[in-house]
Formats: structure tokens, C-alpha cells, sequence
């Protein structure tokens, strides 16, 4: 992991819910309406990249896989040319997700992962985004988000 060479400017975030590592340069949006610092939250990096956590108790109407599948749907939509492959582990957590690589909005081109999965009466989906050169130069930061979160 990062532990013996973590930069001084990495920010530990540690919630109720999760920790990570963010990265140089990624900050936490607070602004947005649906911003809920357990719950539901959004971390912007330089460029294009963007991670999401999304944080919920498991119950009749809420699963991961329904999550997921949601959020694919919704960004599917967005996507021109989209090849879509299905995921089964992200970071050390097994669940289910996909990555979808296509172009943004007939634009540019891009990437996003959604992934979820359930530990115990947690739900979580996490959502990674980039344009695919800002996922290849800014993939160490994507790593350290990967390796460092635990959900609680």
C-alpha cells in the first residue's frame, strides 16, 4: 500500500461510514444538493476525473445490484459508441459493476466505472470517471483511491 512513502499533502478522509486517501489536487465537493458526508458524496480530481461514493443500509428496495444497475442506465444514456463490460471486483471488494468506454455526449471520449457491493447492512456504489487521457495520466490517483478505501 502507501503507508510508508504517503505525501504529506494527501488528505486522510475518515467518515462514519468510509476512509480513503485522497489524492494531490482531488477535493470534496460540498456544494452539491445531494451531498451527504456519510452518504453520498462526490470528489473531484484535476482534469475530467471524478469519483463518487454512494453509501446506504441494505433493504427490500435497495440492493447493490438494483443501484448499479440504475446508475449504468443513466449513464449509458450519455454515451455515443458505448461498449460496455461487466465487473466483478473493484479493489479488494467482490460485487458487481460495469466499465463503460465510449464518447461522452458524442465528444470526447471517456470512462466510467460503477461497481457496488454489500458488507453487511451497507450498500455501497462507487462511480470513477474520466476522459480515457486523463484516466491514463491520472491513474496513480485512481490507485490510491482503489487501495485506500474501506468501507466501515
Amino acid at each position: 500500500m502507501f503507508a510508508c512513502c504517503t505525501p504529506a499533502h494527501v488528505v486522510e478522509i475518515d467518515r462514519k461510514t468510509f476512509s480513503l486517501s485522497l489524492p494531490e489536487k482531488w477535493t470534496e465537493n460540498t456544494k452539491d444538493d445531494m451531498y451527504s458526508p456519510d452518504s453520498f458524496i462526490f470528489f473531484e480530481g484535476p482534469e475530467s476525473t471524478f469519483f463518487m461514493v454512494v453509501i446506504g443500509q441494505k433493504s427490500a428496495g435497495a440492493s447493490a445490484d438494483s443501484l448499479v444497475n440504475k446508475q449504468r442506465d443513466g449513464i449509458g444514456k450519455k454515451f455515443t459508441d458505448a461498449k460496455t463490460a461487466d465487473i466483478t471486483k473493484w479493489s479488494r471488494f467482490e460485487g458487481k459493476g460495469y466499465s463503460i468506454e465510449g464518447k461522452i455526449q458524442g465528444i470526447v471520449r471517456a470512462r466510467v466505472t460503477i461497481f457496488g457491493f454489500e458488507k453487511g447492512d451497507n450498500i455501497c456504489v462507487i462511480e470513477e470517471y474520466a476522459t480515457l487521457g486523463d484516466y491514463k495520466t491520472y491513474a496513480s490517483d485512481f490507485e490510491r483511491l482503489r487501495q485506500t478505501f474501506t468501507l466501515k
